[in-house]
């Protein structure tokens, strides 16, 4: 790898995929875009399989405190926010699940950005609207917005009761998901993207990554990216082709 690349995991869901980039690339950088826990039944991995597993990426973080990034998905926040409940929530381990959470609760954010090729890219679990933004939080300027911004929100009620919102595309009953809950249709939408910014994100299951005009990649399936140090693309951390 070049220095500079940032490595990037989509969600996790108990898979094991990540960790022959770890071994590989234990010294780059690394985003986990959040939701470690809750397989899918139909994949084969155990709820214990995935609690060990995000036992190990919470140890990787804590041995690469400046390496590594992990962000909150909705499968992580509803352990310790139970009315955002969502799919495949784990009753039967949700007292440990939450205490763990609860206990590193300090080594996760909501979101992460920065600038690579003269490009400004801003990592969540699910994306950021502008619709969700204008929604909730009117006063908020396009500008303004920032990883910072969103991660010094976390705790507070409102924001928190926010990151509930689930629109349609998700069977919700509010018109835009929140940056844990949003669809990928919804960066379809050119206006709903945020301006000048570049979204990278996971959340929707789908069987391929998504690149919509250069602008918001959603990376939600079972293999590792990076975003290039050169020139600022998203590429398969495999073969290096762009997304």
């Amino acid at each position: 790898m070049i220095q500079d690349n940032i490595i990037i995991i989509p969600d996790v869901h108990g898979r094991s995929f990540w960790k022959e980039a770890v071994e590989k690339y234990p010294l780059e950088q690394f985003i986990f875009l959040g939701d470690y826990l809750d397989p899918y039944p139909d994949e084969g991995f155990s709820e214990g399989e995935a609690f060990q597993g995000l036992q190990e990426i919470v140890r990787f973080k804590e041995e690469h405190p400046g390496k590594v990034t992990l962000l909150w998905g909705n499968h992580d926040l509803h352990y310790l926010y139970p009315e955002m409940m969502g799919s495949r929530y784990d009753i039967r381990h949700a007292e440990r699940n939450a205490r763990f959470f609860s206990d590193h609760q300090t080594l996760f954010n909501m979101a992460y950005e920065t600038r690579v090729a003269g490009k400004r890219f801003l990592f969540s679990h699910a994306g950021v609207g502008r619709g969700w933004i204008r929604s909730n939080w009117p006063s908020f300027l396009m500008d303004e917005l920032s990883a910072e911004l969103f991660n010094g929100l976390t705790g507070y009620p409102g924001f928190m009761s926010a990151l509930g919102d689930v629109s349609a595309y998700r069977w919700g009953d509010q018109p835009y998901g929140s940056m844990v809950w949003a669809d990928c249709h919804e960066q379809m939408e050119g206006q709903n993207r945020l301006p000048g910014i570049i979204q990278i994100f996971g959340h929707t299951l789908t069987d391929k990554p998504s690149n919509f005009d250069d602008a918001a990649y959603c990376l939600d399936c079972c293999t590792c990216f990076y975003l290039d140090g050169a020139d600022g693309t998203v590429r398969y951390l495999n073969d290096g082709r762009p997304v």
